[in-house]
């Protein structure tokens, strides 16, 4: 490290800070938000149904890509990316400032109650993530190629940082039951006793959570600014706006690939292939972002606060973790793919059972029953994480509108799934919360 560091210039490892801390504030609001959950479903009027809530409206929130490809084909060249992005992580930064503030408040739908500040916020924390990916990456690709692997770096942080922090806050353990005298105002002989659910605090609180993403947003916010304004900074850039893209050609590959590893990247996909990776992303992206994070509360707090907290929080790490893998290990082929794909179904399937089964699943009230349930989660997670990973490697190696492809029917199936999934968590009656007393 030492070596390589002094190789490099002051220049060069200021623009790999800077790269680094703009990339962390791609998806840190909302990786945030879903770390809070075990927290939030026990303050919030929306309870277990919340993560279903948070899904929906991160899946809303792709109308920022979506009016940023009209402004780019009804105002070509009206707009600066780099003005918008400014703004893009304004937005954010001021959401998360009036979320710490906020988050508890709610509001009356007819006879039922919403924290409507706090979801209306979170729209715009969810906003950051999606238009970052189609504005942030392609900023940095106005820098010399070696400094998009540290926005990656920083987008993987993105991820990590609040999993770890979520963990130092801790739940406060599982609730207890205790009783709790209500008094008759009127008649004081009528007073009686009821158990009520006690759980304690956590180390810190959401407000204190919320306020230290807000922190980190803002860090990453001037970060980006740097990296636009300094000319130490803009010495790094590339001399034409376009980065050539190193394209292998089919000569290269099939020299360094074996036979299996061809079925993957040596030889242009077959039809019957190149269908098969697009569904099987559409599927993945589907449970992963629509299906599961709606479910997740009914599938980990029977077990209790603690083994959702754990579910959460190490999941959110396993993500970022399974994309290191696949950048070390890019070479997979379609077989490999298929099987991991085979046994994340396997875990999968557990958790949909853990959920529909709330609030008595499996093993309920036993260690191995909230092990089973965590490491199903962190499993399945990064199973999938390394999925799409890995396809998006191969479609890379396609060429043409692959890439392009690959990632709208990602977005169908997860804006799909999460519709479907806060139809039927919200108003069909197939999911139950229990209370411990």
């Amino acid at each position: 490290m030492a070596f390589l560091l002094k190789r490099l210039s002051n220049n060069q490892i200021l623009v790999h800070i800077l790269a680094t801390l703009f990339g962390i504030g791609t998806w840190l609001p909302v990786n945030g938000m879903y770390v809070q959950l075990p927290l939030l479903v026990q303050t919030q009027p929306e309870g277990w149904n919340l993560p279903s809530y948070i899904s929906i409206i991160v899946q809303i929130a792709n109308i920022g890509p979506i009016l940023y490809g009209l402004s780019q084909k009804f105002l070509p060249g009206k707009l600066r990316d780099s003005f918008i992005i400014y703004g893009t992580l304004t937005t954010g930064t001021i959401a998360l400032l009036l979320m710490a503030l906020l988050y508890r408040e709610t509001t009356y739908f007819g006879a039922e109650e919403h924290s409507t500040p706090f979801l209306v916020l979170t729209f715009f924390c969810a906003l950051v993530g999606c238009t970052s990916l189609v504005l942030f990456m392609p900023f940095m690709r106005n820098y010399k190629e070696i400094y998009l692997i540290s926005y990656f770096v920083g987008e993987g942080l993105s991820g990590f940082l609040p999993s770890v922090l979520a963990l130092i806050q801790g739940v406060g353990g599982n609730p207890t039951c205790v009783n709790q005298t209500v008094v008759n105002t009127t008649n004081p002989d009528d007073s009686y006793t009821v158990l009520v659910s006690h759980i304690l605090s956590p180390n810190f609180s959401t407000t204190v959570f919320v306020l230290i993403m807000f922190a980190i947003l803002v860090i990453s916010t001037v970060s980006f600014a740097l990296l636009n304004n300094l000319k130490s900074c803009k010495a790094e850039r590339v001399k034409s706006q376009m980065v050539p893209c190193k394209v292998s050609t089919r000569d290269d590959n099939a020299s360094e690939a074996s036979s299996d590893q061809t079925e993957g990247h040596g030889l242009p996909l077959s039809r019957c292939t190149y269908g098969y990776l697009m569904v099987l992303v559409s599927i993945v992206a589907a449970f992963g972002h629509g299906v599961f994070p709606s479910i997740q509360s009914y599938s980990c707090l029977p077990y209790g606060n603690v083994a959702y907290h754990l579910a959460v929080t190490l999941s959110a790490i396993a993500n970022p973790l399974a994309c290191f893998v696949q950048f070390f290990l890019p070479r997979t082929s379609v077989r490999a793919i298929s099987g991991i794909a085979a046994v994340s179904a396997v875990f999968a399937a557990y958790v949909v059972v853990t959920a529909l089964m709330s609030p008595a699943p499996p093993l309920v009230g036993h260690t191995i029953g909230e092990f089973l349930v965590v490491i199903s989660w962190i499993i399945f997670t990064g199973g999938i994480s390394y999925i799409k990973m890995a396809i998006a490697s191969i479609f890379r190696s396609e060429g043409g509108r692959s890439l392009f492809w690959c990632g709208a029917v990602q977005q169908l199936g997860s804006a799909t799934a999460s519709v479907v999934t806060f139809s039927v968590v919200n108003y069909a009656d197939i999911f139950h919360s229990y209370t411990p007393c």
